[in-house]
């Protein structure tokens, strides 16, 4: 039996008109595994425009890596019935004799991700399945009491290993806390507990150290303006997750396709600060390790002074700066905000002696390494455990498993 057989692909809504009734929205990034996050948004303004999805369809990430992530869930609870999503939401209505939870099952199976992989086309890595892999996957429809057992089963085993994993979760969180407050606190304290301190005028910032100077940044660095003339240099990505790095790296292992769309891309060099200025407030800027190319939406800052550029890298991406930067970036609403470079320049900052940047940059990427070393570790558990999840997903639904009734 193959998918079409039982199952609409992204079915078209055929409703009333609600108008401005509110009714549910998902965007991409608030669909996980078996969870499906959800806002309220006008009726008139996401008809047409989004993924139309009902209550009890399954939907899954159509672009990768969400696809293999397993990034699917079962909607519910939808506000008058209905809901929209990303452009990237794929949504398979099934028939009456379908039980939807050994459906959700079916489609997070590894010959089911193994199939959408396998079809995928793009661009590095905004590759996508090819709607035929998903309606022409074949499988065995067992019959709706097995369909039903099948499912129980894997909930109940399931969820085990899913409480593992929001444990360790939680710990890592717990670890990036503690990292974010040892940063907070050194990048504006300094190292040494007995120092005397003066109030700063920086807001979100109360005192600094009495020897430590209060300048601009456009004191400390200027606006790079030099262009890529072959667009052949790295590619660069900024990111508030790991600051700046090769966009290569950054892809799956997929290769960018070079083009002459990169001409004309701003240079950087190494200790260049870059700063993504739509996302500068919550933190995605940083100093680069490299020398590279960026998009020419960014800004790129080049050091006039001696100084250490990770110690403004810590420093410009802790809360108080996120905060800082958030009340001088300009848009109508938070998803427009962008903190243009004459407004970054204007901005106060310290400057603490340079022996002091020193200390403190070696201080905090020996501490920082260290707490990094622990959430790799818990990272690598966390991931033991999805692929425990996805094989024992596969093994029951392809039959390689049996359920006795001793494990109902």
């Amino acid at each position: 039996m193959r998918l079409k057989d039982v199952a609409i692909l992204n079915p078209k809504y055929d409703g009333e008109d609600l108008d401005n009734e509110f009714v549910s929205f998902s965007p991409m990034e608030c669909l996980r595994y078996d969870n499906l996050r959800l806002y309220t948004i006008p009726f008139k303004d996401a008809r047409g425009k989004y993924t139309y999805f009902a209550n009890n369809d399954v939907l899954f990430a159509k672009v990768t890596p969400c696809f293999e992530n397993l990034n699917t869930a079962i909607a519910s609870n939808l506000l008058n019935g209905i809901g929209f999503g990303s452009s990237e939401i794929n949504v398979l209505r099934f028939s009456d004799k379908c039980y939807i939870r050994y459906f959700f099952y079916l489609i997070c199976s590894r010959q089911f991700i193994d199939k959408g992989c396998a079809s995928m086309s793009g661009v590095g890595g905004l590759k996508r399945v090819n709607p035929l892999a998903v309606t022409t996957f074949e499988f065995e429809l067992p019959p709706r009491f097995e369909q039903e057992t099948i499912a129980d089963y894997l909930d109940k085993e399931c969820n085990k290993i899913t409480k593992e994993i929001d444990l360790l979760e939680r710990k890592i969180k717990c670890y990036h806390s503690l990292q974010n407050s040892l940063i907070n606190k050194v990048v504006t304290r300094g190292l040494n507990p007995n120092v005397s301190m003066k109030q700063s005028e920086i807001p979100f910032l109360n005192e600094i150290p009495e020897h430590w100077h209060i300048c601009r940044i456009k004191d400390l660095f200027n606006e790079r303006i030099e262009l890529s003339e072959t667009g052949t240099e790295d590619l660069l990505s900024v990111s508030e997750y790991y600051g700046v790095a090769k966009r290569a790296d950054k892809v799956d292992g997929e290769n960018i396709t070079r083009s002459d769309s990169l001409i004309g891309y701003k240079i950087c060099y190494v200790n260049d600060i870059i700063s993504n200025i739509m996302l500068a407030w919550k933190g995605s800027l940083g100093k680069t390790k490299y020398n590279g190319i960026v998009s020419p939406a960014y800004g790129v800052y080049k050091p006039i002074v001696e100084l250490n550029a990770s110690f403004y890298h810590y420093l410009f991406r802790t809360k108080i700066y996120k905060g800082i930067f958030r009340i001088n970036s300009r848009g109508i609403i938070e998803s427009r905000l962008r903190l243009y470079t004459t407004n970054f320049l204007g901005l106060s900052t310290v400057y603490p002696p340079i022996e002091e940047q020193n200390g403190i940059v070696n201080y905090l990427d020996e501490k920082c390494s260290k707490i990094d070393a622990i959430i790799e570790k818990i990272k690598l558990k966390i991931e033991r455990l999805k692929e425990l999840k996805r094989s024992l997903i596969n093994e029951v639904i392809t039959g390689q498993r049996t359920i006795k009734t001793s494990d109902l």
